[in-house]
């Protein structure tokens, strides 16, 4: 696939298959005996099972970046976040920048004291993920104030001001990640998909992804249900798999199980074990962790939007690095992340970091990034 046909493509098929309504706005779906779009949900899907051929992005910098730069991270207590942020570090040596992460607690205010302490160590910029702005509205003030800028991923809406950007893992690649996790089910249930999605709705980046992917649902396959679970964060590996065996076991025609990141099927199959409910449901969802990739080299049947955490860490320097530059940053924006429906068809070959077990989909990114870099 040719990196500058990779959203065109993608709202090409769309556009010719599907007819697309409003996204409801309730919590579940009722059928409407209207036929599905087998066809066309497989002919979108089919466009992802290939690999990526290359970082999506090739805009060069316009120089060299310079030297000496000091970024913070603002780590959340997630493993991917860890895994990303050593990527970040790894990005960072290349250029010759001093790394440094800040590590955010769990409690209530956690975001904004590790944000305050990160300004207070006066870095080049900082980078946050995850965290609503809303919830750091002092603190990214303080921040543009003092002259640091802060660059954030895994968030949705647009950049306010002193942020530079919102674009990495934002709402235009989310959505594109629902849209083709949808289209995957409707593919392969033959239209007979009846889907519990399990998410942290606190989260408004994870909501762009359950409402993109209940809205592509529907407009290919009306007849297909869907119900919203709502989780908190402290129900991950505790609470969460018996919310998931309470659900099937009060619908048993649900057959698809939906999670909006990896994580939140930690303990879940031990629990459908358990409940004798492993045969029900097929898994799908994005970013999976290494474990959910284990499964599908073991050969069940679950489908995965592919999250190349290390080239986001490295996307991340990118970002700054044109910032610095004083480079447009329109390019880098419009970049999505290289990615691919994964499935245990394609599993085998598709890259995988031998390190950590993340996907990562492209395999000289390193050496494509210094090009880029003019390193």
């Amino acid at each position: 696939m040719k990196s500058t046909n990779w959203t065109k493509t993608f709202v090409a098929l769309v556009s010719a298959s599907l007819l697309v309504s409003a996204c409801s706005s309730s919590d579940e779906t009722t059928a409407t005996g209207e036929a599905a779009d087998v066809a066309g949900a497989q002919a979108v899907a089919d466009q992802y099972e290939a690999p990526p051929a290359d970082l999506v992005l090739t805009t060069p910098l316009s120089r060299a970046p310079d030297s000496g730069k000091y970024v913070i991270s603002i780590e959340t207590p997630q493993p991917i976040s860890s895994a990303k942020n050593d990527a970040i570090q790894q990005a960072a040596d290349v250029l010759g920048w001093r790394y440094q992460r800040v590590l955010m607690g769990t409690d209530a205010e956690a975001a904004p004291k590790a944000m305050d302490q990160a300004i207070a160590l006066r870095p080049d910029a900082i980078h946050i993920s995850g965290t609503p702005l809303t919830m750091l509205t002092r603190q990214i003030e303080s921040a543009d104030a003092a002259g640091i800028p802060v660059i954030a991923d895994s968030i949705a809406g647009p950049p306010v001001a002193g942020v530079i950007s919102t674009a990495l893992d934002g709402d235009a690649q989310v959505e594109e990640w629902g849209k083709m996790v949808a289209s995957q089910v409707v593919a392969d249930s033959d239209g007979q998909a009846n889907v519990a999605i399990f998410s942290i709705t606190d989260y408004s980046i994870l909501n762009v992804f359950t409402d993109a992917f209940t809205a592509q649902l529907e407009a290919q396959c009306p007849d297909c249900t869907t119900q919203l679970v709502n989780q908190q964060v402290t129900d991950l590996g505790t609470k969460t798999p018996q919310n998931v065996v309470s659900t099937l076991q009060r619908d048993p025609t649900i057959n698809y199980a939906v999670f909006s990141f990896g994580d939140l099927v930690l303990g879940v199959d031990a629990a459908l074990r358990g409940a004798s409910l492993t045969d029900q449901v097929t898994f799908a969802g994005q970013t999976p962790t290494p474990d959910n990739l284990d499964s599908l080299k073991g050969g069940d049947n679950s489908v995965w939007v592919g999250f190349p955490v290390q080239i986001l860490g490295w996307r991340v320097i990118d970002t700054l690095a044109r910032h610095f530059n004083g480079d447009d940053l329109a390019a880098a924006d419009a970049a999505f992340l290289p990615t691919q429906l994964l499935n245990s068809d394609n599993i085998g070959s598709a890259v995988l970091d031998e390190d950590t077990g993340y996907y990562v989909g492209v395999a000289d990114y390193q050496g494509e990034f210094e090009t880029l870099w003019q390193k």
